[in-house]
């Protein structure tokens, strides 16, 4: 009888316990997680509201377990502070531009090597070759990420005109804080870097500061900074990307559907950015020259005559460990197979071409 009556409060013991897990179990399915993500992104601005339209999509799908929350305009300190906060769990995840990881993954900073690229077909070719890669390398730092947004090219814009290299040799330059690569770039063609975060530059152009900035026209407009300047040129200084990065151990509260969902609604949101990009950068480049910033045409053979001499800058920068040497290799191995016609079948032009392009 004992046996028996041990039996059954075993047995109710265990049923007790299941249950218990279960409703645990439902309980946590059914929990809310908090998503905090900063940006630089103005909160009028159109990838905000793209942005508000996935946090909606998210909120819905996943019946409310999943709830972005966005901290606009800088409102949460710089990227560097972003990072600094994201470590210690105060966000989860922001918004980034290559420079912003130099430190802990250089080699996504390939791309941005200055006068590399002459127009769009050069950059969607190696892209479409290279993107998977440098995009898994974030794993390794415990963030996930959604794909790149192309920010287009960074064009000069100055307060004297620029045809040639002749008229870069000696100028103050501006240079986001801690892009190493850009620095050692200008210093080799002879012009004097100036680093100075964003909210500077518009006083720094005002002063004489610094003479000229490397933009993208959108990011000008945005930023106020054409009413600083007098020219642009539409030489492609550099190719821009931006990306989301979110820390993996905010990701890994979300169970496996939702986390699902969420990647789905991001990666979606970063291919249409990425698929906007040129057309956006050549609206805005129009929007430019329509507000009175004058264009100055670039001699001919003068950005070939920059990239020649940027080839052994390059290299150096690679052998001193600022990115890999190996992927460099590898970026121009690609792209001399899309300069020699494989892509194509024809011959294209090392020139930039189209202005905007």
């Amino acid at each position: 009888m004992f046996r028996s009556e041990g039996r059954m409060t075993m047995r109710k013991f265990t049923l007790f316990m299941s249950a218990l897990v279960l409703v645990t179990v439902a309980q946590v399915s059914n929990a809310q997680t908090k998503i905090k993500i900063a940006t630089l992104v103005p909160q009028n601005s159109s990838w905000a509201a793209t942005f508000r339209d996935g946090s909606r999509e998210i909120d819905e799908r996943t019946e409310g377990r999943v709830i972005l929350r966005f901290y606009w305009g800088g409102a949460q300190g710089n990227e560097k502070k972003i990072l600094q906060k994201m470590k210690i769990g105060q966000l989860h995840g922001g918004t980034f531009s290559p420079t912003d990881f130099q430190g802990p993954y250089p080699d996504v900073n390939i791309y941005g090597l200055p006068f590399f690229f002459a127009n769009y077909d050069e950059v969607g070719y190696v892209r479409e070759r290279m993107d998977a890669n440098l995009q898994a390398g974030f794993s390794d730092l415990g963030y996930e990420t959604f794909g790149f947004a192309g920010g287009g090219f960074a064009y000069i814009l100055s307060n004297e005109p620029v045809a040639s290299h002749a008229d870069l040799i000696g100028k103050k330059v501006w240079l986001p804080q801690g892009d190493l690569i850009s620095y050692e770039a200008m210093k080799s063609l002879q012009l004097s870097p100036v680093p100075l975060p964003l909210t500077d530059v518009l006083t720094g152009l005002q002063t004489g500061l610094i003479d000229i900035v490397a933009i993208p026209p959108i990011v000008a407009l945005a930023l106020q900074w054409h009413t600083k300047v007098k020219y642009v040129t539409r030489i492609p200084v550099l190719y821009s990307i931006g990306f989301m990065a979110i820390d993996q151990r905010a990701l890994k509260k979300i169970g496996a559907a939702d986390r699902q969902i969420l990647t789905e609604v991001l990666t979606r949101i970063y291919a249409n950015f990425d698929a906007e990009s040129e057309s956006e950068a050549q609206a805005a480049t129009a929007a430019l020259l329509n507000v009175g910033v004058e264009e100055v045409e670039l001699l001919s053979g003068e950005f070939g005559k920059i990239r020649g001499e940027m080839d052994a800058t390059n290299k150096m920068m690679a052998e001193k460990g600022m990115f890999s040497l190996e992927l460099l290799v590898e970026m121009e191995g690609h792209l001399a197979a899309f300069r020699s016609g494989q892509s194509t079948g024809q011959e294209p032009s090392s020139e930039p071409t189209g202005g905007a392009k």
